[in-house]
């Protein structure tokens, strides 16, 4: 192993033990000295890789937001490049752990909300392509807040859809987006 892919299990190691120690021991136990531990590191080790608490924290949110980021991008290709067949796709798709993301989210609003000012371009960015593909902004912006609001109700398990709910609820808001039968069937 290179000290690159070293470098990279390390960093992976320490954002794990982060988003564990948020789930099993809370946000006031969030601190450097506990996620150090927790990977197996020491304290100079976490600073090396991540320089502050900050850091460590920004540092989940690129690590969940990549997974999403990869699978829009796969879902692209299969999509040939049509931007809200592929969002709804792989809005459904559970490659990025939702609770990773929030214990991230969560972290950062407690931390220094300003955290989440790249998390909001980013979802702007996303809305605005969105928009463009949806046959009227409103639309788009429907389709967009329903990924939301499914992705916080299997969060939060506030009461969420069943695998039958999930095929329904996709195929409407391929209709919804004017999506052919064709391109929904893909994904079954």
């Amino acid at each position: 192993m290179n000290q690159t892919e070293k470098s990279d299990q390390t960093k992976n190691a320490i954002l794990d033990a982060a988003n564990r120690v948020l789930v099993e021991q809370g946000a006031e136990c969030f601190t450097l000295e506990t996620v150090a531990r927790e990977a197996g590191v020491s304290k100079g080790g976490l600073l090396y890789h991540y320089a502050s608490k900050n850091a460590l924290i920004s540092g989940m949110m690129e690590r969940s937001m990549a997974s999403v980021d990869a699978a829009l991008k796969e879902e692209l290709a299969r999509s040939n490049g049509d931007y809200l067949a592929a969002y709804i796709r792989a809005s459904f798709r559970t490659t990025a752990d939702p609770a990773q993301v929030s214990r991230a989210i969560q972290a950062a609003i407690v931390r220094n909300p300003a955290l989440l000012d790249p998390l909001r371009k980013r979802f702007e960015r996303m809305q605005e392509e969105i928009t463009k593909n949806a046959p009227t902004p409103e639309l788009g912006l429907l389709v967009r807040l329903a990924m939301d609001g499914l992705w916080y109700s299997e969060l939060y398990q506030f009461a969420p859809p069943d695998v039958e709910q999930r095929r329904a609820l996709q195929a409407l808001l391929f209709r919804i987006a004017n999506k052919t039968e064709e391109d929904e069937g893909e994904q079954r």
